[in-house]
């Protein structure tokens, strides 16, 4: 949408463009003919003021539907939102009118008509250039008639003729000329218009492409069924929290999570009930760690936590408040169960590896176990 309103505003402008150009074209040939009617060219009694007076007006009035866009209604019905078909007309009936006052200039006179041409040469089909060549020829011919039947004796035929001869094969190459740049202009369109929809199809596959490659980043860094982070990832980012604390000697805590008796609650409940506790296990432990804490599953009923920020104490309170937090929680029906989690904390000393950092959060885990579960042991 965005690029076809681009596109209508474009096109406004152009038609604008060169309506503003007709005005000024017509501002032009007003000042030639009053030139003339000084110098004797132009009979005196021409009624300028009328004639180009009543073609302005008519432009402005074009110009003001172009700026509406009042006429891209016409363009629907008739094919033409330029209007470019009235404003030729208008402007072959001002020059043929020139013309009848134009005396011995005739003959130049009648070249405007080819500006008039040359302004539907880039809008206008071979059909419809054909059209307005011929009513070009009819409004001449009109004129010659009527000045014939007028003042027969002022009239030379052959003049008349050889005007017409030469109009006639000038608005035949018009025509020719004109239908083989519409051609162009018309293949250009479309080669311009399949170039931008093959652009915009591959925005679009780049974009589907960048939305498959971050879902699949998503899926590679996160457990199918909590939806946390995957053992994999959590590895990566304890390496580089471990350099960051070996650079800075910042803060960081490791605590490893156990469920209590969760082999029990698959074989007493079913799998589908050990599914929920730890998908309710995630959700509880989104909500109660800090944004900054990085919560994974490391296996099975088994999670991990690294904590970034805060002392040991502060942690302890995190972590008893998530013990609590998972406590109250009841599962399976009535009348159910619930479920406890045993907590072994380490925190990080200089000279720290993964592999020690590690070892004493399992040890403080496998104390917490052993002195009853649905505890938090601190190595």
């Amino acid at each position: 949408m965005p690029h076809q309103h681009h596109a209508h505003d474009h096109r406004r402008t152009l038609r604008l463009r060169r309506q503003r150009m007709a005005i000024y074209s017509y501002l032009l040939v007003w000042g030639g003919v009053l030139l003339g009617i000084e110098i004797g060219y132009f009979e005196p009694y021409t009624p300028h003021w009328w004639l180009f007076g009543s073609t302005l007006a008519a432009n402005v009035v074009i110009f003001l539907l172009l700026a509406s866009g009042a006429s891209e209604q016409w363009g629907e019905r008739f094919g033409d939102p330029s209007l470019t078909i009235p404003q030729m007309m208008i402007g072959i009936i001002l020059i043929t009118a020139l013309l009848h006052f134009s005396r011995e200039l005739r003959g130049a006179i009648m070249a405007i008509y080819f500006m008039a041409m040359t302004f539907g040469v880039f809008a206008l089909s071979r059909h419809r250039m054909i059209l307005m060549a011929l009513f070009v020829l009819g409004c001449f011919t009109a004129l010659e008639v009527w000045e014939y039947l007028d003042a027969p004796e002022s009239k030379i035929i052959s003049l008349s003729i050889g005007h017409f001869g030469i109009l006639s094969m000038g608005l035949a190459w018009f025509v020719y000329v004109g239908g083989h740049i519409h051609n162009l202009q018309q293949r250009n369109r479309e080669q311009r218009s399949s170039l931008q929809a093959q652009q915009r199809h591959l925005e679009k596959v780049n974009q589907q492409l960048h939305d498959t490659m971050a879902q699949l980043e998503e899926v590679a860094i996160r457990d199918s069924l909590t939806g946390l982070f995957n053992r994999r990832h959590f590895m990566e980012r304890i390496e580089e929290e471990l350099a960051r604390a070996d650079r800075r000697h910042s803060p960081l805590h490791l605590a490893l999570i156990d469920l209590d008796h969760f082999k029990q609650i698959n074989d007493n409940w079913g799998h589908q009930a050990g599914d929920q506790v730890l998908v309710r296990f995630a959700e509880t432990a989104r909500s109660t760690l800090r944004r900054a804490d990085l919560l994974a599953r490391y296996g099975g009923e088994e999670f991990v936590i690294l904590f970034t920020d805060g002392s040991a104490e502060d942690i302890r309170h995190v972590l008893e408040r998530l013990r609590s937090a998972l406590s109250v929680l009841h599962f399976g029906g009535r009348p159910g169960f619930s479920v406890t989690l045993s907590a072994g904390l380490a925190s990080w000393r200089p000279g720290d590896t993964v592999d020690s950092l590690f070892q004493r959060a399992d040890d403080a885990l496998y104390r917490a176990k052993e002195t009853g579960r649905n505890r938090l042991v601190e190595a």
